[in-house]
């Protein structure tokens, strides 16, 4: 069987398309969040300082943590938008996920800073002077922190940014910080301190568990790692449902950064002239990146179907071959 390849890829023709568009949205969440982080940071050092509180200084650690964090998604992001060149074809998708497995490291190194200082609090507790303003700044750090978890799961989930939603986790344990540090300043008044290095510990859990588990991803989407079995045969699906098609296989999947490339051998009519089939692959790319946004690439094979073919299609299985089979 002959194959006339017919590579439907628009990026290269559209310099600022939705998926830029997508990445800018991600670059400008990073570069807020970092700024609102750095006013956070400076203002629990400064309070924590003050008041001795070593709770507050250790959440302020955290975050500038979080700053690095925030940067390197915001890096990573930025990189993404960069146009594919001569030696990087395929774009700079990567380095979002080389960013995200940063982020993770850095997660990592935060819980184990958590438990010193938390071992350190349980045997040798400290005098805390203006409790209540240290009380406020918690609350407040809380607050915000909050807020920026929702804010970078929203736009993480919309540009399907894995460096985002990372981060939008790690903003969520600062909201369990804040209310670790207020919880053990309010203990203070009770002379009770052994609360919170128990609570220390459950904090470090949840950071270690979403750093475990976005290193992971992040590790296969480095290793080209075909997205979930559902996903596939979604997209198989929606090939096969174009009318024109009597059948697809070889059809691979892969996942870069943020995007999806697709990569499949269709099969047609015999009769199919090379004019109609450059309209059946536009057909299949619009039906395909209309129903999975996050699809950069997809590159379609047109071959010349067997006279069996409409049978296999009927019964909503491949002409030739399995659906994750080696192109010949």
């Amino acid at each position: 069987m002959v194959y006339l390849s017919l590579s439907r890829n628009d990026r290269r023709l559209n310099v600022v398309d939705g998926r830029t568009l997508l990445l800018q949205r991600g670059v400008t969440v990073a570069r807020r969040c970092t700024a609102v982080l750095v006013v956070l940071s400076v203002a629990k050092g400064i309070v924590g300082i003050v008041s001795g509180s070593i709770a507050l200084l250790a959440d302020a650690t955290h975050t500038i943590m979080d700053i690095a964090g925030s940067a390197v998604v915001w890096l990573g992001l930025r990189l993404s938008l960069r146009e594919p060149t001569d030696r990087f074809p395929y774009g700079f998708y990567k380095a979002e996920s080389i960013c995200t497995l940063v982020v993770c490291i850095i997660m990592i190194f935060t819980a184990a800073e958590i438990i010193r200082e938390s071992i350190e609090k349980l045997f040798g507790p400290s005098v805390i002077v203006l409790r209540p303003l240290v009380i406020a700044v918690a609350v407040g750090s809380g607050t915000v922190s909050y807020f920026l978890a929702k804010y970078k799961e929203k736009a993480g989930r919309e540009i399907n940014s894995q460096g985002l939603r990372v981060e939008s986790k790690h903003s969520l344990a600062d909201v369990l910080n804040a209310a670790l540090v207020c919880g053990s300043v309010l203990l203070t008044y009770f002379s009770i301190s052994w609360v919170e290095p128990l609570a220390a510990v459950m904090i470090s859990a949840f950071i270690l568990w979403a750093a475990l588990k976005f290193g992971k991803d992040s590790i296969f989407s480095l290793m080209d790692v075909s997205p979930s079995p559902e996903m596939r045969h979604a997209i198989k699906e929606t090939i096969v449902g174009s009318p024109a098609v009597m059948g697809v296989h070889g059809l691979k999947v892969r996942r870069s950064g943020p995007f999806v490339f697709v990569e499949a051998h269709v099969e047609v009519d015999r009769s199919t002239s090379v004019e109609k089939a450059h309209v059946i692959a536009d057909e299949v790319q619009e039906r395909v990146k209309k129903r999975f946004r996050e699809v950069d690439s997809l590159a379609i094979h047109i071959g010349m179907a067997h006279d069996e073919s409409d049978s296999h299609k009927a019964q909503g299985t491949p002409c030739r071959g399995e659906a994750g089979e080696s192109n010949r």
